[in-house]
């Protein structure tokens, strides 16, 4: 292969790896991005309110950052790190969307069942 075909090569697999690695956040084609809470009525962290971003989730009492997203269906997989107040330790966290409900496990610990906050993205 010659030096410019394979640097060409070289960029489009590089141009899909990081597409790939910010898509899984949409389970099944829809994304579960946005703010979610176990009533959408009431969106605030002091209500139990949750923002997900496609390589973060924060709730009024942790955030998780993460280095890593996978998904499989409906189930979205981010391996990180979770704190706050506590300091960050390793996190592997699983949300699964069934219908209009999200349900999250962090380090096996269940959350939720959370809904789509009204004006938030979906």
């Amino acid at each position: 292969m010659k030096p410019h075909a394979r640097r060409r090569a070289c960029f489009a697999t590089a141009t899909l790896a990081l597409f790939v690695s910010f898509a899984p956040a949409q389970a099944g084609g829809r994304t579960i991005v946005g703010e979610w809470a176990p009533d959408p009525r009431q969106c605030w962290p002091s209500q139990g309110a949750i923002g997900i971003g496609p390589l973060s989730v924060v709730g009024d009492e942790f955030r998780c950052d993460f280095k890593s997203v996978s998904r499989l269906g409906d189930v979205v997989t981010w391996r990180g790190a979770c704190g706050f107040p506590d300091p960050a330790r390793p996190a592997i966290v699983v949300a699964s969307l069934r219908g209009d409900t999200l349900a999250l496990r962090i380090n096996g610990g269940e959350n939720g069942p959370y809904r789509r906050c009204r004006g938030s993205r979906s």
